[in-house]
Formats: C-alpha cells, sequence, structure tokens
C-alpha cells in the first residue's frame, strides 16, 4: 500500500517519489535529507559534508512552507501527516534525536510502534492515541 506522506502545516507531498524528503538543521548547518517510507527502516541518504552524531538533536522542516515539524505533543518527536489511496490517514510521529529509533504511525483505530527505543517501559505511546 503506497502512502504519501504530507506536511501537516501546508500539506504538501514529501514524498514525490520514492523517498521522504526533510529539511533538517542540525547546530546551525541545514541539509535536504531523504528518509525510506518504509516503518522501521532508518536509513538515511544524506550529503557528505552534513555529519551528524549520535546523541545530536535535530530540527525537521517542511522543504516546502519551511515550517517547523516539532510535534506540539512532545517536543523531542517531529510529525508527519500520511494518507493512502484507500483513503487511510494518520500521522507519523518520529524522534528527533539522530541514533534513536522510535517512530508511532498513529490513526484513529491504532498506534503502531517501529524502533528498537519505541514500546520503552511496557509504553506503546507517549500521550497520544487513536483519540488524540
Amino acid at each position: 500500500m503506497k502512502r504519501n506522506y504530507h506536511c501537516p502545516k501546508c500539506y504538501g507531498i514529501l514524498n514525490p517519489n520514492v523517498k521522504i524528503i526533510l529539511k533538517t538543521e542540525c547546530s546551525g548547518r541545514t541539509a535536504l535529507l531523504l528518509f525510506s517510507p518504509q516503518p522501521g527502516n532508518y536509513g538515511v541518504i544524506a550529503p557528505e559534508s552534513f555529519h551528524l552524531k549520535k546523541g545530536d538533536e535535530v530540527r525537521f522542516s517542511c522543504p516546502i512552507c519551511a515550517r517547523d515539524l516539532t510535534s506540539k505533543r512532545d517536543h523531542s518527536m517531529a510529525e508527519i501527516t500520511f494518507s493512502t489511496p484507500g483513503g487511510h490517514s494518520g500521522r507519523v510521529v518520529f524522534s528527533r534525536i539522530y541514533g534513536h529509533e522510535e517512530t508511532y504511525f498513529v490513526t484513529t483505530e491504532e498506534v503502531r510502534s517501529f524502533g528498537k527505543h519505541a514500546d520503552r517501559d511496557g509504553l506503546n505511546f507517549w500521550g497520544v492515541g487513536p483519540r488524540d
């Protein structure tokens, strides 16, 4: 099932082809990064000159409207939205800390978690759920 990923502010498409494109800022440096749309795949394509170290806090923004994608629910996370041709929609919430593998797909029906740092302490979400 192909998902279209959107900016929650301008609703622009963030995956015009195979990868999700996000503007990234860390320690005063900026770059466009390409992310896999596959849940749990943390591979990133970045410019060789854009180095990140484990634990770096990254600010993500929309490459179209430049608005900040930091989650209002949890400032350590970023958030984008998705939709499918079948009419399903929801949001993807992911860690802003480089090397921290924690991603949640939130719909009205469920919260699905991905990554080795998700489901901490037996929790499968961090203050959000199907009704939020």
